[in-house]
């Protein structure tokens, strides 16, 4: 934690630090959290204590645990926003023999040895999954305070698994404490409003298309999409009185868009 790898450092300059830049992009804080396979995919110790540590070395990158809370204002417009970054990746974590290939936990992929322990994180392969579901059972009440006791404009929440998980929770983080807006991703496609009545009418989003290995289908034969578009991302604007959200397709062109309006 005390310092950046020769590897971190190279990853991060390749495909961060010469990829998200220009006009727009430069000097603007960028708000982080954990996926799957930050934390390793089918590994759990594969570096994700650096992309923490990392928001010590940049002016920029933002993601000073895996759960944290970042208020934003906007004193010229006359609203301000509280954002939860949230960590799902316990949807990842499952016993160690079970389903190797989706599973942080995997006892085939993980080294015997494997431990996280000196960086706060999974001791062993045998204590992983329970490691997991702890961080997110002990994120619970902390969302639901900070969400009880926001005064800002909006409440928006970031984490990785897609819209659809846990439903019931989320569903009650907008119907019983206001919360706007959920952000997510996992999936590699692009998908505007997932699960509104299994979230209460709240806004979901899907946005993985600029990420994976690939994308979940061809980006051009729509027949076989799943969400809007397979590469791409959204354009969020934001005022006092709405968001306007529009998926944008890796061509430029815009595929959909909706309006949210505070809780």
């Amino acid at each position: 934690m005390g310092s950046i790898s020769g590897t971190a450092r190279h990853q991060f300059d390749n495909i961060y630090e010469g990829i998200y830049n220009g006009a727009g992009l430069d000097n603007k804080p960028w708000l982080s959290v954990l996926g799957n396979h930050d934390w390793g995919g089918r590994q759990f110790y594969n570096g994700w204590d650096q992309q923490i540590a990392y928001t010590w070395a940049s002016p920029r990158w933002r993601m000073p645990a895996p759960y944290w809370f970042q208020h934003v204002e906007y004193p010229d417009l006359g609203f301000d926003v509280d954002i939860i970054m949230h960590d799902s990746n316990a949807m990842d974590a499952k016993d160690p023999g079970e389903d190797p290939d989706h599973n942080m936990c995997s006892r085939k992929y993980n080294r015997p040895d494997a431990s996280c322990a000196s960086t706060g994180g999974p001791a062993s392969v045998d204590s992983c999954k329970d490691w997991f579901w702890a961080l997110y059972a002990e994120q619970k009440p902390w969302v639901e305070s900070k969400l009880s006791g926001s005064r800002a404009t909006w409440q928006i929440m970031v984490t990785h698994f897609p819209c659809g998980h846990d439903s019931g929770w989320y569903r009650s983080l907008h119907t019983a404490h206001g919360l706007d807006l959920l952000v997510t991703g996992h999936r590699h496609d692009q998908e505007l409003g997932s699960n509104w009545g299994a979230l209460g009418g709240m806004m979901c989003i899907v946005t993985g298309g600029g990420g994976g290995i690939t994308s979940e289908a061809s980006p051009w034969d729509k027949s076989h999409w799943y969400g809007e578009g397979q590469y791409g991302f959204y354009d969020l604007t934001i005022s006092k009185s709405k968001i306007f959200i529009e998926s944008i397709n890796y061509d430029g062109s815009v595929l959909k868009s909706a309006t949210v309006y505070p809780k």
